[in-house]
C-alpha cells in the first residue's frame, strides 16, 4: 500500500508560464489557475506513474516480500525500512540488511541474503519502506543539477494542455482522452 508522507509546496508548472502559454493576461483567475495546476498535476502523476515534484512516500508491505517494487518515478532516495515487531513496536531494519536497486523501469528495495529477518507483528502492513521521489521543483535552487531529476518539458506541456482544456471547457480530460494524448508517457500499465 502506497501512502504520501509529504505534499509538495511548489507548482509543477509556473503560473506565469501557464498564463503565457494559455494567453491569459489578467490576474483575476490566478487562484483558480493555481488550483487547476495542482489538480491536473495530481491526475497526470496518477496516469503516468511519475511524480513531478519532490514528495515523501511510504510503501507498506504485508510481510518480508522482497524485492519490493517502488511504484513511482523518479526515486530520489530510500531512507529507511521499518517494521512492527511482535509487540507492535516500530523497529528500524539495519541499513546493512537492505539495499535499493535502480533498474528500468522501476526501482526496488531488496534484502541482503545474509540478513536475518526479525519476526513481525500480526497487524496489517507491518513492513514499511520510506522513500522520496519526484522531479526537481523548477523554482528550487539547484533544480536540474541532476539530469534524471530535472523537470521534463513534455510533462510541463501536458499539464499546460490539461489545465487549458479544464479552464476553457469546464471539465477535465477524461481517461480515454488522456490515454490518446499521453499514452506513451506512462511508466506503468
Amino acid at each position: 500500500m502506497l501512502m504520501t508522507r509529504s505534499n509538495p509546496t511548489g507548482l509543477a508548472v509556473d503560473l506565469d508560464v501557464l498564463k503565457l502559454a494559455l494567453r491569459i493576461g489578467a490576474d483575476a483567475d490566478d487562484d483558480r489557475l493555481t488550483q487547476l495546476i495542482r489538480a491536473e498535476t495530481a491526475r497526470y502523476e496518477a496516469f503516468t506513474g511519475r511524480v513531478l515534484l519532490p514528495t515523501g512516500f511510504r510503501l507498506s508491505l504485508a510481510g518480508w516480500s522482497f524485492p519490493a517494487c517502488l511504484p513511482v518515478l523518479p526515486v530520489r532516495t530510500v531512507s529507511s525500512v521499518t517494521y512492527l515487531d511482535p509487540d507492535h513496536a516500530e523497529q528500524t531494519l539495519s541499513a546493512s540488511a537492505w539495499y535499493a536497486v535502480e533498474a528500468a523501469p522501476l526501482w526496488s528495495v531488496d534484502l541482503d541474503t545474509q540478513a536475518s529477518l526479525p519476526a513481525l507483528s500480526d497487524r496489517p502492513w507491518p513492513v514499511r519502506i520510506d522513500f522520496d521521489a519526484g522531479h526537481d521543483d523548477p523554482e528550487a535552487s539547484g533544480a536540474g543539477d541532476v539530469p534524471a531529476l530535472a523537470q521534463r518539458a513534455d510533462d510541463q506541456d501536458a499539464i499546460i494542455h490539461m489545465v487549458g482544456v479544464t479552464y476553457d471547457q469546464g471539465a477535465p480530460l477524461d481517461f480515454d482522452a488522456m490515454r490518446k494524448v499521453f499514452g506513451s508517457r506512462r511508466v506503468i500499465g
